[in-house]
């Protein structure tokens, strides 16, 4: 459970989020729609290359209909039973909270808070079927953008609950090399943010800052507060919009934040990370992506689930 300074310096966090909403975010160009695409122009070779080639440049990509409204249905439903029951078993002490939820920027008061990163496990059917769809429907985009070889770095879901507060902006992980750690590399990660219901404004849409997973934007975002809040003034936004099945996809390394939920519903996004690169360089995860179960950490790849 958080201590004193670490309540203060979350809700601090969430002072600064309402300030980025309201004061940075979309000031010089507004705030836009992420550029989406129906699924089934994907069968279209030339088509799967471009794609693959605005997510490379911009960060960002929305598809359209990555899976259907009844999976998305049960896998909502299997969501909302694990995360009762991984609760549960938390509180309970009868696994650590690390083996079930990840780190979340932002997630509001108390041990989970209004906002949860919860990990799915493969092991289970619906996940590994709703994985699988998705990943089928996108399979010509995910040959050219990370090959069947890629790598399954993360499995989880964001559950935000009502009342969950806006993130700060962010990004997942940092670039490599960087100088830091010049001798370290790593390849794009690419992660799937799939809607489970429509997400409607109240709800809390993703916010992106495009083409900011490059080494110049993360210097620029490493020089100080200050820095950081003339970078989000100047630059694009735009916001994810999803529907049932849709997904945002985004270079891990590109600037984002979630939305607030203020409604009374609760949002849930199903997602995974994909990469050619299997190993993250840096030790334990340092600066990673790492919302996945230890059962299944390193033991997937593309090829295994499509």
């Amino acid at each position: 459970r958080m201590g004193f300074m670490e309540d203060i310096r979350a809700k601090n966090a969430e002072r600064l989020a309402i300030f980025e909403q309201k004061e940075l975010v979309g000031k010089k160009y507004g705030l836009k729609k992420v550029q989406s695409f129906p699924t089934r122009i994907l069968q279209t070779d030339w088509k799967a290359e471009k794609l693959a080639g605005m997510l490379k440049d911009n960060g960002v990509l929305g598809l359209e209909g990555a899976i259907s409204p009844e999976t998305c249905a049960k896998l909502l439903e299997y969501i909302g039973r694990e995360n009762d029951a991984n609760k549960r078993q938390v509180e309970g002490g009868e696994v650590p909270f690390d083996d079930r939820f990840g780190g979340v920027n932002c997630r509001g008061d108390g041990l989970f808070g209004k906002r949860q990163d919860q990990f799915l496990p493969v092991s289970d059917d619906i996940v590994r079927e709703a994985a699988a769809e998705a990943m089928t429907s996108m399979l010509p985009l995910l040959d050219v953008a990370v090959t069947r070889n890629a790598a399954l770095h993360e499995i989880s879901s964001l559950v935000a609950d009502p009342g969950a507060p806006r993130q700060c902006m962010h990004a997942d992980t940092i670039v490599l090399p960087c100088p830091q750690y010049p001798q370290a590399s790593m390849e794009p990660l690419y992660t799937f943010f799939i809607a489970l219901q429509d997400v409607e404004d109240d709800m809390g849409h993703t916010t992106f800052l495009p083409r900011t997973h490059t080494p110049d934007a993360h210097i620029l975002w490493n020089r100080g507060q200050k820095q950081k809040e003339s970078l989000i003034a100047s630059l694009p936004a735009v916001e994810s919009g999803l529907k049932t099945g849709d997904v945002v996809i985004f270079d891990s390394r590109c600037l984002h934040c979630g939305g607030a939920n203020d409604s009374n519903k609760r949002r849930v996004l199903f997602y995974f990370t994909l990469s050619q690169q299997k190993d993250w360089p840096l030790p334990d995860g340092l600066h990673g992506s790492n919302s996945i179960r230890a059962e299944d950490y390193k033991k997937w790849h593309l090829s295994d689930l499509v």
